[in-house]
């Protein structure tokens, strides 16, 4: 066993020739040993937990990573920049008009709720306090390190705040910092410095930090704070980054990995009194259909374009995916020409497209029916 690496490949993770030791640290019944293998690609850095056991020496743990030991997750220019951005006057976005939210509801201790078809009691538990001294908070997967770290845009007070994570049946629904006992009277996206109040995921976990002791942080020591949280994030754990406050707080993400809303809570006097991340598990989707003429070319419908391009043994529909869940050609009688779904699809970025094969042009009158994302409610 290797530890954090814990995977069997076809490709061993050390060659004897190419990896070299470049430190080794000995405290006690401990050691430290570092090593760096240069091979093709990208130089791979590693560090040894050795246990002294009856005399001799054992890995106990190995540590794998792909910067050197000392590296800053980000320079000191990109975090002034960072740090600089968000501000107390930053204006609030509004909610879409076709989400039907009730976030309050995500924390009600006790509400029966059946997202996985058994009733199941909803349970709230407080995580602990963090503090964010500099105010500039973000919101992430923690995995991703130093990617993406753009911060929220509107800046919080600092001080010390309680953490809630709401689970279901032992899946987490929503995330909370709760910054005053006011009550929430309207609901905002809270979004981040580059625009977006979704949170990325990838590592199938969501964090709040104070981003001015994040990028203090070097990359290694980062890295190895998120493994060490991810043994201990379910429903989710407070900790220190630097070792001076608590100011983190990791939970897992809902169902795992995607893309999750961020809200403020303002109160009737305009601060803020809580931020949320919804985890999207006690939401109901909702669709409609709507129809537009068949024709070669780009066709416009609900708000989404769809190009028609046709070609000798058929035609080829293409579009941006966004939110279009299916797609059909329907006869100038209703009769479904064609389907979707029995059809290959091919994805080159976000543009998707699907070649419908066959003899015949669609005859007039024929229509493009499409089904699309018409926001979700909460249950």
């Amino acid at each position: 066993m290797t530890g954090a690496e814990g995977v069997l490949s076809g490709e061993p993770a050390h060659d004897p020739v190419s990896e070299s030791v470049t430190e080794v640290v000995e405290q006690g019944e401990r050691a430290t040993v570092r090593t760096v293998m240069d091979g093709e690609g990208l130089p791979r850095y590693f560090e040894y937990r050795l246990e002294r056991r009856e005399g001799e020496w054992r890995i106990g743990q190995i540590l794998s990573f792909l910067d050197p030991p000392g590296t800053p997750l980000v320079d000191a220019a990109e975090a002034e920049r960072l740090l600089a951005a968000p501000r107390f006057d930053v204006p609030l976005g509004e909610i879409a008009a076709d989400l039907e939210l009730d976030i309050p509801s995500l924390f009600e201790a006790g509400r029966v709720v059946a997202p996985f078809d058994t009733p199941e009691a909803l349970v709230v538990h407080q995580l602990g306090d963090i503090t964010c001294a500099s105010g500039v908070l973000t919101v992430r997967d923690f995995g991703y390190l130093d990617f993406d770290l753009e911060p929220l845009a509107r800046r919080i007070p600092p001080g010390t705040y309680p953490v809630e994570v709401a689970t279901v049946a032992g899946t987490n629904i929503a995330l909370r910092l709760r910054l005053s006992d006011l009550a929430a009277v309207t609901w905002h996206p809270a979004a981040r410095t580059n625009g977006s109040h979704i949170v990325g995921v990838d590592y199938g976990n969501v964090a709040f930090l104070d981003l001015a002791n994040l990028v203090r942080c070097d990359a290694q020591y980062a890295d190895e704070l998120f493994l060490r949280q991810s043994e201990a994030a379910n429903p989710g754990t407070t900790f220190s980054l630097l070792g001076e406050v608590i100011d983190g707080a990791m939970v897992t993400s809902g169902y795992g990995d995607g893309g999750y809303p961020c809200y403020w809570a303002v109160a009737a006097d305009g601060s803020l009194a809580a931020l949320v991340v919804d985890f999207l598990v006690l939401t109901e989707d909702r669709q409609v259909t709507v129809t537009a003429p068949w024709r070669p070319g780009v066709v416009e419908v609900a708000g989404h374009d769809v190009e028609i391009v046709e070609h000798d043994g058929g035609y080829t529909v293409q579009h941006r995916r966004g939110r279009i869940r299916k797609l059909r050609a329907l006869g100038p009688d209703g009769a479904v020409l064609m389907d979707g779904d029995s059809l290959g699809l091919s994805v080159i970025g976000d543009l998707h497209s699907q070649t419908w094969p066959t003899p015949t042009p669609a005859p007039a009158g024929s229509l493009l029916e499409l089904t699309v994302d018409a926001g979700y409610r909460h249950i």
